[in-house]
Parts: structure tokens; sequence; C-alpha cells
């Protein structure tokens, strides 16, 4: 009974740490979320990071209303991206 046991044991833990290792591979090769695709650092504390992260801010707020024209969003956008002096975090809108 005891062998059984030892084996059941070895297995549940082989089974419970056996997919760490199978995903550790893909981690630098998962595509980047919508959040992290942005140019212009948001996380500085200059003026120019500060605008670009109103501008993501208000385009997410824009983006999640029911009624939302996904347009004038894009457009509204790009607008505030060229204000801020970022065009290029728009360019794949």
């Amino acid at each position: 009974m005891n062998k059984y046991a030892l084996t059941a044991a070895a297995a549940l833990f082989l089974a419970a740490t056996a997919p760490s290792f199978a995903f550790d591979a893909a981690v630098g090769q998962r595509a980047q979320s919508q959040a992290t695709r942005i140019s212009c650092d948001t996380h500085a504390e200059d003026d120019q990071a500060v605008c670009a992260s109103k501008c993501e801010d208000a385009y997410l707020k824009d983006q999640q209303s029911i009624t939302a024209d996904m347009a004038t969003v894009k457009a509204n956008r790009k607008a505030r991206d060229e204000k801020c002096g970022c065009p290029q975090n728009s360019k794949s809108l």
C-alpha cells in the first residue's frame, strides 16, 4: 500500500509542477496587449508622458461607452495624440 501511495504522491507532484516548466519558453513570444503598445512613455514624469497617459485613459473610457461611435472615438484619439506630440501611438487605429 505504501508504494502505491508514494507513486501517487510523486505523480501528483509531477502533474502539478509540469505546467510551470512547459509555459516558461513562451513568455517572450506572447502578443503585446493593447495597453503596452504605447510608443511614448506614459510612466515618466514629464509633460508629454502625462498628456499621453491622459489621452490613453480618455480613449479607453470613450471606447467602453455603449453608444460609442468608433470612427469618432478613433478620430478623437488621433487628435489627442497629435496634441501631445505622440502621433505614433494612434498609427494602428
